[in-house]
């Protein structure tokens, strides 16, 4: 049972799901397997630093934190010995004083995270009741943490890869606002000014971070308008608007076969909806635009607004 619990595990990694977060799964075959409290996935920032990057059960609350001192050179000598720890409060142990946080707890394991020569980081078991643990339970929990380190390294793959496509495409926007000088950092403007209105509306870091994003691409679809139609000084007609308009759609088409880059599509298509209905593609009205495109409507007409046009 324990075998086969493990491998469902590995399995649920691949592919990797980057909406539910590389290290959930492994979490979750923490807790059907062996049943703790609490779970903690620490990753190795640097040496002598290792950050708290999943936590739930009674280690909830240490979610985001940053270990260091006494306790983060506890974890650099647990990366030498390159073995399962097991510690109980009544012990004399180092482990025991460090890594028991929760009230009631009794007893504790860590598991070294390895992967490719490198100590990525650490699995912390918290529980409140005793348990035997069996060489079996011992042996699961070692090769749990190696498959946290395969999620590690499959997630930093990913930050990688997005972050580059994302050079790319903003470096493509970049240079289209660049051949108009009233146009040019639009896009740079619109990302600052919608990320100030999320921080105000007390929006979460990551969400803010994805509305960025978002702003910085919005308008890569214009790379299929016509110069004579964006930079025309007179009212668009009809064929002309229709045109301009389908610029959101493109943009979309652009970055949908890019599957990291999908959070950023209903910014990019509905930045132009309005409140009212009357906006363009799909006429969506009120809450049923998504916040990120409201956001970016109001910024980006803010910004044309308050630049030089043409028009």
């Amino acid at each position: 049972q324990l075998i086969e619990g493990v491998n469902e595990v590995a399995r649920s990694l691949v592919p990797f799901h980057s909406e539910s977060g590389a290290l959930h799964p492994v979490a979750d075959g923490m807790r059907r397997l062996l049943n703790p409290d609490g779970i903690a996935i620490l990753t190795r920032e640097r040496p002598g630093e290792c950050l708290f990057r999943y936590a739930d059960g009674s280690l909830a609350e240490w979610s985001g934190y940053v270990l260091s001192g006494s306790s983060a050179e506890l974890m650099e000598a647990l990366f030498l010995l390159d073995t399962v720890t097991l510690f109980h409060r009544k012990q004399r142990s180092p482990w025991a004083r460090e890594f028991l946080y929760a009230d009631g707890t009794t007893w504790g394991a860590i598991a070294p995270i390895h992967a490719h020569g490198e100590n990525l980081g650490a699995v912390l078991l918290n529980h409140g009741k005793p348990l035997r643990f069996r060489a079996e339970q011992t042996a699961a929990l070692q090769t749990l943490a190696t498959l946290a380190g395969v999620a590690i390294l499959e997630d930093r793959h990913r930050v990688h890869l997005e972050d580059l496509f994302m050079s790319v495409i903003v470096s493509l926007t970049m240079a289209l606002e660049a051949k108009d000088p009233y146009t040019e950092g639009h896009s740079v403007r619109v990302a600052a000014y919608s990320e100030a209105i999320g921080k105000q509306l007390g929006l979460p870091p990551a969400q803010l971070d994805m509305i960025h994003r978002s702003c910085l691409v919005h308008d890569i679809g214009k790379i299929a308008v016509d110069e004579n139609i964006l930079g025309k000084r007179e009212a668009l007609d009809v064929r002309e608007r229709e045109k301009m308009d389908m610029h959101t759609l493109i943009g979309e088409s652009i970055l949908r076969p890019v599957a990291l880059l999908h959070p950023l599509l209903p910014g990019v298509r509905s930045h132009h909806e309005h409140y009212d209905g009357t906006g363009y593609p799909d006429g969506l009205a009120g809450e049923e635009i998504p916040i990120e495109a409201r956001i970016m409507a109001v910024a980006d007409a803010f910004d044309a607004m308050t630049s030089t046009r043409t028009y």
